[in-house]
């Protein structure tokens, strides 16, 4: 069958898959978090012919206005002959590279050496190869170091580079490896550190001699088309050989736009990228290399490896010299990947002498606690709510997202990202909103709503008008929508998603500190990483018991640690080195089942701060 998208023209489908199926397998990108269960309300596709009967779903999600103007989920959607659609597709825009910070105080030593050589002509007189040429005049500037044979590539180019600039080379070398030669003196190295989020992707561009970052980007991760969650694409791809390798070509597609975009935008050569450094959650590293992951889908939740790794770019498709080195830095264990690893190599703070709490933020939560005689590390299960997913008017945070939220008797006080119309909440205006209606009398601490007719009820006219019941439950009004769009609320059960997720971050902190036997007190310092956990207020976290009570000093913002983490461990292969060995000392605590964690969970739930 055939339909047509705009802007993509005719598109062959399968009427036996529903519309959002067939946009993936089409390499098509459409928001889409619950991976097509019509439960996240973020597929939005709008009919221009064939626009077909609307769902309960679509009746749940969309506003009137959208509803009018042919606008469906296409998880709902069973194509039909001479159906023309047009694909929204998901802003770019992403915050992961404006929290990056930098370290300047760095070591350069990447591994990695470009050698200038003036290789002795051949004559009658001297009839050595080309390759033993350059060994040979190689040893007399780096006499400690011999040299591997090169890769069959680098030979087939080397007679041309050779005489191109009168024998005058640069040997590009990784370690003892030579891999890549260039004719004449100068040559430019340039090195990549790449973050693969759930949601997001980062890549830096460095200049490997000077340090120097020239250039941060990132963009939507593509596995998002397959669910929002590491869930949810274990799920995709466990059904399947071919849906694992989407996935994979989904991430490496990404990251080589991003590629694209720094080398156009920065003028180099693509051949010039010798070397990247990869920080990624577990299931991010193994989709990304193509692995099985669906031993991490059930107890004891095992991967493939641990283990930091190292390949070459051609061996993975990445747009960079094809002899490039590629490492990724090593998992601890579980769901805590090589993310955790440059998180603290990133904020090397949580190192320090004392009892440290590393708490980074994002999709997946990965916590890790450092005392004077031990290191421990979790993973939680709160990402979704935190990023938007799960939440009836959530989003990522991008134009349009209410990041932030004040409440008086006077009414609400909001600030929009790009300080635009309000179209949905991000995970910090979820924090900061549930926060300020506690404080404000609106919930309980049980998260339950205050009837506003009750004859207790105490809150002004104002806000009383902006409590409203739905169906079966009790919602708050954020933004009033105007010309049938819909009002912008958090509801009870976005409330209750909030605190399944507040309350394993908690639990977990709880866990890990009654393991190492300190009290919450003991903590010195929280340190805060990720993107999202940047555009929190201390005040929000701590009213609602997000962390324990502490003094707001204590609680550190490290930024992008991860990223940073990437970065130093690019610029300097002993660091690199450092965090293989620190993922080694870290002992991996598995939450699931335990009875300490379950017990502190269901003690977490409530919105007051977390005292010790």
């Amino acid at each position: 069958m055939i339909i047509r998208i705009k802007n993509y023209g005719e598109v062959e489908i399968e009427d036996s898959k529903t519309l959002l199926l067939n946009l993936i397998e089409n390499h098509i990108r459409i928001d889409n978090i619950c991976n097509g269960k019509g439960t996240c309300g973020k597929c939005k596709v709008r009919f221009i012919q064939g626009v077909p009967e609307a769902t309960p779903a679509d009746l749940r999600y969309l506003s009137t206005e959208e509803l009018e103007e042919g606008i469906r989920l296409a998880c709902q959607v069973k194509p039909q002959k001479g159906m023309e659609i047009n694909v929204n597709l998901p802003n770019s825009f992403d915050r992961k590279n404006t929290v990056l910070r930098r370290d300047d105080q760095i070591t350069l030593d990447p591994g990695l050496k470009g050698i200038f050589l003036t290789i002795p002509q051949p004559s009658l007189e001297d009839e050595r190869g080309d390759w033993d040429r350059i060994v040979d005049e190689y040893r007399k500037v780096m006499p400690e170091q011999s040299l591997a044979l090169p890769s069959l590539g680098v030979l087939e180019r080397l007679p041309r580079i050779l005489r191109e600039q009168n024998y005058r080379i640069t040997v590009v070398t990784w370690q003892n490896r030579v891999i890549d030669i260039q004719s004449g003196d100068g040559a430019a190295l340039h090195g990549l550190a790449i973050d693969i989020g759930t949601t997001s992707v980062a890549v830096a561009l460095i200049n490997l001699k000077t340090a120097e970052v020239l250039g941060s980007v990132s963009t939507e991760n593509g596995q998002t088309a397959f669910g929002g969650d590491v869930i949810s694409r274990i799920a995709y791809a466990g059904e399947g050989v071919k849906n694992r390798l989407q996935l994979t070509e989904a991430v490496r597609s990404t990251i080589n736009t991003l590629i694209d975009g720094l080398v156009h935008q920065h003028k180099i050569a693509r051949k010039s990228i010798y070397k990247m450094t990869i920080v990624s959650n577990t299931t991010m590293s193994h989709l990304f290399l193509g692995l099985d992951v669906s031993n991490l889908a059930v107890s004891p939740y095992v991967s493939v490896y641990n283990q930091a790794l190292e390949f070459f770019a051609q061996d993975l498709g990445l747009g960079s010299n094809p002899e490039a080195v590629v490492q990724i830095l090593p998992n601890i264990g579980s769901f805590v990947g090589g993310d955790t690893v440059g998180a603290l190599i990133g904020a090397p703070e949580v190192l320090a002498q004392g009892n440290h709490l590393l708490l980074d933020l994002g999709t997946n939560c990965e916590l890790v606690l450092k005392t004077e005689k031990m290191m421990l590390a979790c993973s939680t299960a709160a990402g979704p709510a935190f990023e938007g997913a799960g939440i009836f008017h959530g989003m990522r945070a991008k134009p349009g997202a209410i990041e932030g939220i004040k409440i008086s008797e006077e009414g609400v006080e909001l600030r929009v990202i790009g300080d635009e119309e309000a179209l949905g909440i991000c995970g910090s205006g979820l924090i900061d909103g549930i926060a300020q209606m506690r404080q404000a009398g609106i919930i309980n601490r049980k998260g339950a709503f205050v009837d506003p007719a009750h004859k207790d009820c105490s809150l002004s006219d104002e806000l009383k008008s902006r409590i409203c019941k739905k169906e079966d439950y009790w919602e708050f009004v954020f933004a009033f929508g105007q010309q049938n769009k819909k009002d912008i609320s958090l509801g009870q059960r976005d409330i209750e998603a909030l605190q399944l997720a507040k309350g394993a971050v908690c639990a977990g902190i709880k866990t890990l500190v009654s393991l190492a036997g300190i009290s919450l007190q003991d903590l010195d310092s929280i340190v805060m990483a990720g993107t999202f956990a940047t555009y929190l207020k201390k005040e929000s976290i701590l009213s609602i018991g997000l962390t324990p009570h502490t003094d707001p000093e204590k609680i550190k913002m490290a930024g992008n640690a991860a990223h940073l983490g990437a970065i130093c461990a690019l610029l300097n292969q002993g660091t690199f080195a450092e965090g293989a060995e620190l993922a080694r000392r870290i002992r991996h605590v598995e939450l699931g089942g335990d009875k300490t964690f379950t017990s502190f969970f269901m003690r977490s739930m409530y919105l007051e701060p977390t005292l010790p």
